[in-house]
C-alpha cells in the first residue's frame, strides 16, 4: 500500500492577488519586466517568483553598481499581507553595496511599518525595485548612512542575550576590555575592571563583513574577514587567554571591532558575541595543554560552536547624537541647576532637567514622602519615610550614572542663597512667599583693573568725565505680583487658614 502524498501548499488569497497583479504588470511592461519561471510555494507558505528586469539602459556613474543588460531576481511573497514582499538574488555579486543585506537581499523598505501599504498591491514594490537599481547604478547610495552596512546590513542579535552598554572609545587595535554585569539584562563594557566580578573580554579588529558574521566560529572565520595579523590562531589565542583568567562556569564574550568601508579611520562598528560555558571550558582546557600563543587552528570540537550575539547599546559620543540635540532643552546640558521644592512640580521638573543633560543638581526640600503624595509626585512606595530631597536624589541617580546630585538646606536660609549664587539656574517650586523676595548676598568686589576692558570694534572707549561716556544700565527693581486667590461662588464664606497660592490648599 503506497503512502498518500501530502497535499500541495497553495497560495493564500493575498498571495494570489499579488500574483495576478504581477502577471498583469509583466504582460504590460514586457520586456522591461518578465516572469521567467512558474511561482513556487514552499512548505513555509512563502511564494517565490523568479523575475527578470531589463537594466541595460540605466545610467551608470563611477563608483556605482555594475549591472548587466538584464538582472534576475527572486521575488518572495509572504503568507500575510502585513509583511512586504522581499527581493533577493541567487548570487552575491552585489555584496558590499549599501542597502544589500547579507550579500543577496535588497533593502527596499527602510521602515516597513510606515512605508509598506498592503492595500497598494505589487506595483509599489516593483517601482521601489526599479528605483533601487537606478540609484545603485548611479552611485547615489551613501554607505555612511546605510544601517548596519559594515556587518552585512543586518542586526546581529540572539533572543535571550543581555544588552551590552558601551560608552568609552574603542580603537581598531587588538586589546582587552572588561564586562561587568549591572543587572540580569545589562552588561557594561569598560577599559578597566569595575569590580572584582568583571570578566576579561578580548577586542578583535575585523575588516568589513558584507555577508555578516555568521552564527558559528567556523562561519565567522570562513568569511576570512580578519587581517593577516589576526588569523584563526590569533583569535583562539585571545579567546583562550581570556577564558583562562575568567572564573569556571562562565560564558566567554568577545568584541568584534569592524572597520567601516566608507570611513576606514572612523570609530569601528561593534559586535559582541558570547560563547556558552561549555565552549569556554574547551578553550580553557586547550590553554592548559599549551600556552595560548602556541594554539593552532580551530579544533573540531569548537568548529560548530554557536555564537550568541548580544544586543549592543552603543552610546559612544563619537558615533551617537542625542535625540534632543536640536531641541530647546539642550540649554540645560552641562548646567548646575538648583531646585527648591521637590513636590508636585519640583520632583517632575528635576527629572526632566536631569534627562536634558544637566551635570549638577542641588535639591532642597525638608518634607517627607508619605503614601498620599504618590498620586501626583515623582516617588514610589520605596521612598515612603525618606525626605523628599534624598528620595528624589536616589531616583535621579538611577536615570543617569554621570550626574552629580546633592541636597541642601531649604530656603530661606542665607547659606542656600550663597550656594545658589554659583548656580546657572534656580527653579523655585516652593509655596513660600519669602524665598523669591530674599535679598541676594553681595558678590565680592571685583579687583581694580589696571587697564580698560575690551572695546567693541567700531566704538570709542567711554570713560567717566568723557561727554560720550554712557552710564551702566541699572537693573530694574524686582516686581512682586500678588498671588491670585481662588474664585469664590456668591455667598460662599472666605476659607480660613488657607495660603493664598494658585492651585494649592496646603504645602507640598
Amino acid at each position: 500500500m503506497s503512502k498518500r502524498k501530502p497535499p500541495a501548499t497553495r497560495p493564500s488569497p493575498s498571495q494570489r492577488r499579488l500574483l495576478d497583479q504581477l502577471t498583469t504588470l509583466a504582460t504590460t511592461h514586457d520586456p522591461d519586466l518578465r516572469i521567467t519561471a512558474r511561482p513556487r510555494t514552499g512548505a513555509d507558505g512563502l511564494v517565490t517568483v523568479p523575475i527578470s528586469v531589463r537594466t541595460g539602459g540605466m545610467p551608470h556613474a563611477p563608483g556605482g553598481l555594475q549591472l548587466k543588460e538584464s538582472e534576475d531576481f527572486l521575488l518572495t511573497l509572504p503568507a500575510t499581507p502585513l509583511i512586504p514582499p522581499q527581493v533577493r538574488t541567487s548570487h552575491i555579486r552585489f555584496a558590499g553595496t549599501p542597502h544589500v543585506l547579507q550579500g543577496n537581499r535588497l533593502c527596499l523598505y527602510l521602515d516597513p511599518a510606515r512605508e509598506w501599504d498592503p492595500a497598494a498591491g505589487i506595483t509599489p514594490v516593483v517601482n521601489r525595485l526599479w528605483q533601487w537599481l537606478t540609484d545603485a547604478a548611479a552611485g547615489t547610495f551613501d554607505p555612511a548612512t546605510a544601517l548596519y552596512h559594515p556587518v552585512g546590513g543586518v542586526l546581529h542579535y540572539t533572543p535571550g542575550t543581555p544588552t551590552v552598554v558601551v560608552r568609552e572609545p574603542v580603537s581598531h587595535r587588538p586589546t582587552t576590555a572588561w564586562l561587568t554585569q549591572r543587572t540580569t539584562d545589562r552588561l557594561d563594557l569598560t577599559s578597566a575592571p569595575a569590580d572584582s566580578h568583571s570578566h576579561r573580554t578580548p577586542i578583535l579588529p575585523v575588516d568589513t563583513l558584507p555577508l555578516g558574521a555568521g552564527s558559528t566560529l567556523s562561519e565567522l572565520l570562513a568569511h576570512d574577514p580578519l587581517p593577516a595579523d589576526a588569523a584563526s590562531p590569533a583569535v583562539l589565542t585571545a579567546l583562550a587567554a581570556s577564558a583562562l583568567r575568567n572564573p569556571e562556569g562562565t560564558a566567554q564574550h568577545f568584541v568584534l571591532a569592524v572597520r567601516h568601508p566608507a570611513a576606514p579611520t572612523a570609530s569601528p562598528f561593534l559586535l559582541v558575541g558570547r560563547l556558552q560555558p561549555q565552549a569556554s571550558h574547551t578553550l580553557r582546557r586547550l590553554a592548559h595543554r599549551a600556552t595560548p600563543s602556541r594554539l593552532g587552528g580551530l579544533p573540531d570540537d569548537l568548529r560548530h560552536t554557536s555564537i550568541e550575539w548580544c544586543y549592543l547599546s552603543d552610546e559612544r559620543p563619537e558615533v551617537t547624537t542625542r535625540r534632543d540635540s536640536l531641541r530647546p532643552v539642550r540649554a540645560f546640558q552641562d548646567c548646575h541647576v538648583h531646585i527648591w521644592g521637590c513636590g508636585g512640580i519640583g520632583s517632575w521638573a528635576a527629572e526632566m532637567v536631569a534627562r536634558a543633560g544637566a551635570s549638577h543638581l542641588t535639591l532642597s526640600d525638608p518634607g517627607r514622602v508619605t503614601g498620599g503624595l504618590l498620586v501626583r509626585q515623582n516617588y514610589t512606595e520605596h521612598h515612603i519615610g525618606m525626605t523628599k530631597a534624598t528620595a528624589l536624589a536616589s531616583h535621579l541617580r538611577t536615570i543617569r550614572d554621570d550626574i552629580r546630585i546633592d541636597t541642601t538646606i531649604p530656603p530661606p536660609d542665607p547659606a542656600l542663597l550663597t550656594a545658589a549664587d554659583q548656580a546657572d539656574l534656580i527653579i523655585d517650586a516652593t509655596v513660600s512667599h519669602t524665598a523669591p523676595t530674599l535679598p541676594r548676598p553681595p558678590r565680592p568686589a571685583a579687583p581694580p583693573q589696571s587697564r580698560p576692558g575690551p572695546v567693541r570694534h567700531g566704538q570709542p572707549h567711554r570713560q567717566p568725565g568723557n561727554p560720550h561716556h554712557r552710564r551702566p544700565r541699572q537693573p530694574h527693581p524686582p516686581v512682586h505680583h500678588r498671588p491670585h486667590r481662588r474664585r469664590r461662588r456668591p455667598g460662599q464664606p472666605e476659607p480660613r487658614g488657607v495660603p493664598r497660592t494658585v492651585g494649592r490648599t496646603r504645602p507640598g
